[in-house]
């Protein structure tokens, strides 16, 4: 049975987050924030980022993953809205590239430990 303390959870959610949130800070600070290009790097290391959260905690069963892409996700929302909110307003939350951003950080634990189901057996 696989065990891990719900504590390393929310640490490794905050730290997605903050890797999250600090790479989007360093496009908005040089104006590279918007367009493909910067919404293509921006997805890759959310996945990126989030897979290393899933590998460093040695997830290995689905319904915990997708419980900790629920937790993630839930704590990217609460975390936006205590941090974006007050800066740029709540329509900040409401573009379609930061939902996106969500389901990545939802998904990406349950396809991480799906494929390392298929890859690594």
């Amino acid at each position: 049975m696989f065990s891990i303390s719900y504590a390393r959870i929310l640490l490794y959610g905050f730290f997605t987050y903050a890797a999250i949130f600090m790479l989007w800070s360093l496009l908005s600070a040089y104006g590279l924030a918007y367009g493909w290009g910067a919404q293509t790097i921006s997805y890759s290391l959310t996945a990126l980022v989030v897979f290393g959260a899933v590998r460093s905690l040695g997830l290995d069963s689905f319904a915990f993953a997708f419980r900790c892409g629920v937790i993630w996700t839930i704590m990217h929302i609460v975390l936006d809205a205590m941090y974006v909110i007050p800066a740029a307003g709540p329509a900040a939350l409401l573009a379609p590239f930061v939902w996106i951003g969500y389901a990545i950080v939802f998904f990406t634990p349950a396809v991480v430990v799906c494929y390392g189901k298929i890859r690594w057996g």
